[in-house]
């Protein structure tokens, strides 16, 4: 768990040092986001008798930056994100646990300069911190998994600017081991699993 902490502090201090990083003279805003999350566990057979969630739905909250370079902009974040309700069976016996992940993003996207409605497209990679409440999940998850994601959404001028996006995230590489302990017997399978998630978010800045 320490290891796991000191990786969380780091991913802040990242998430900073980006933000401290970014040119002063352009444009930029500072928001808060949340939204739902389906998350899905893929690229992993169980062994017979045994069984693992493919998915969950869960949310997320956060904080970002955007940075406007005429039609280009960066959008680093840093966000908290749930994955509740997963569970692992052997037979009748069955472990549940949950996921928390540190995530820092860093976002490119390009829109149309639009007056009101400005829509884009984005893309970048999503370094991810994970966690679990329950040890024997904790001490099997990737120190530093990434997904790479891609969207579309839509900043609209109000008074103050509103991001209503809709994405998809590809894991790269697995997120956790599969040999979690259930009673007496230990999770088996061919494959890791790897983490992808669809995503509904709405983002404010002022």
């Amino acid at each position: 768990m320490g290891i796991k902490r000191n990786a969380g502090r780091w991913g802040a201090g990242l998430a900073l040092g980006l933000v401290c990083a970014l040119p002063t003279a352009a444009e930029a805003q500072i928001g808060i986001l949340a939204g739902y999350n389906r998350d899905t566990l893929a690229e992993f057979l169980p062994e017979n008798g045994f069984d693992l969630t493919d998915f969950t739905d869960g949310y997320h909250v956060g904080v970002f930056l955007n940075v406007n370079l005429a039609t280009f902009s960066v959008r680093p974040a840093l966000i908290y994100h749930r994955m509740p309700e997963l569970v692992a069976m052997a037979g009748d016996e069955q472990v549940r646990f949950d996921i928390d992940m540190l995530e820092i993003p860093l976002d490119f996207r390009i829109r149309l300069p639009l007056p009101a409605v400005q829509p884009y497209v984005l893309g970048g990679p999503v370094l991810t911190f994970p966690s679990s409440t329950f040890s024997g999940v904790d001490d099997l998850l990737t120190a530093r998994p990434v997904r790479a994601e891609f969207g579309v959404g839509l900043e609209l001028d109000v008074g103050f600017r509103l991001w209503p996006e809709v994405r998809y995230g590809f894991g790269i590489g697995s997120l956790m081991e599969s040999g979690v302990a259930i009673g007496s017997q230990v999770l088996r399978g061919d494959g890791k699993p790897r983490h992808d998630a669809l995503t509904l978010r709405l983002g404010i800045s002022f």
